[in-house]
């Protein structure tokens, strides 16, 4: 609907615009766009912020957020003074198996990922060319080093997204890294599409990916993929860890655990 990652200059949010999707639901297109602005600022946003941004008055802010906090798409927070997503809409895009959601499905494999490594562990799904996080468990060492569910990322730059890209079928991989745009979180953020293209090669071939401080530095992920009924990847399960605990021999010995755990989770789907 629009740009919506576009961060804070000098702490002040920036103008959106909603688009008119043509088809006469004007109310629908403001509540996409109210969604879609509050999904960029995870410290949520305050009424008189939404109407600054997308041009809304008083009254159609408090209609659109009463409406939206009764469905349980968004809360309030402490304060009671901003608006922020619940998880209701992961429920809604995450694969499911009889009446169980992928994020119910993967707890056991979770934890079982978490106690055999002792480290964090994460399940998400691909949105667009971000990987969104479904579900976490905390890991167990006195530093603990995770993500917390309907967090985003870009796609290039983590071993979750690249698992979800390795695993596209070649023509949907090509049009992906067309649109993609590489930016650069890091210094070891991947930004080039040659290169990224020739890592995904080898990420396949080894069945797990690993990142080293492309999302943050001193921050390491192993991702595997996880395969739905018609054995397409429909997500990624992975451990999070720093940089000195997730090293080369840590990577050897935790690579088989956390593709088992992505094993698991698949024949669960099936």
């Amino acid at each position: 609907m629009n740009v919506l990652k576009k961060p804070k200059e000098d702490g002040v949010l920036p103008t959106f615009e909603v688009r008119d999707s043509g088809v006469q639901t004007p109310a629908l297109d403001r509540a996409l766009a109210l969604l879609e602005f509050i999904s960029a600022h995870n410290e949520g946003v305050t009424a008189a912020e939404i109407r600054k941004a997308l041009g809304f008055s008083a009254n159609l802010v408090f209609r659109l957020t009463k409406a939206l906090v009764v469905h349980g798409y968004i809360e309030r927070d402490l304060s009671g003074t901003r608006f922020l997503l619940t998880k209701k809409l992961l429920t809604l895009v995450q694969p499911r198996r009889d009446d169980r959601s992928l994020a119910q499905i993967s707890l056991e494999s979770l934890r079982w990922l978490r106690d055999a490594t002792g480290e964090s562990a994460h399940i998400g799904i691909r949105s667009e060319f971000d990987c969104v996080v479904l579900e976490r468990v905390v890991g167990l060492s006195l530093f603990k080093y995770y993500v917390e569910a309907g967090a985003r990322g870009p796609l290039h730059a983590g071993a979750p997204g690249k698992v979800m890209l390795a695993w596209l079928p070649e023509a949907d991989l090509e049009r992906a890294l067309g649109e993609m745009e590489l930016r650069p979180l890091t210094a070891a953020t991947i930004t080039s599409k040659a290169v990224l293209s020739s890592h995904l090669k080898e990420v396949r071939r080894q069945g797990y990916s690993m990142d080293f401080g492309e999302t943050m530095e001193g921050l390491r992920c192993l991702g595997a993929p996880v395969f739905d009924a018609q054995d397409q990847v429909c997500a990624s399960i992975w451990i999070t860890a720093p940089a000195t605990r997730l090293d080369t021999e840590a990577e050897h010995r935790h690579a088989p655990l956390v593709i088992e755990a992505g094993r698991r989770i698949s024949a669960l789907l099936r």
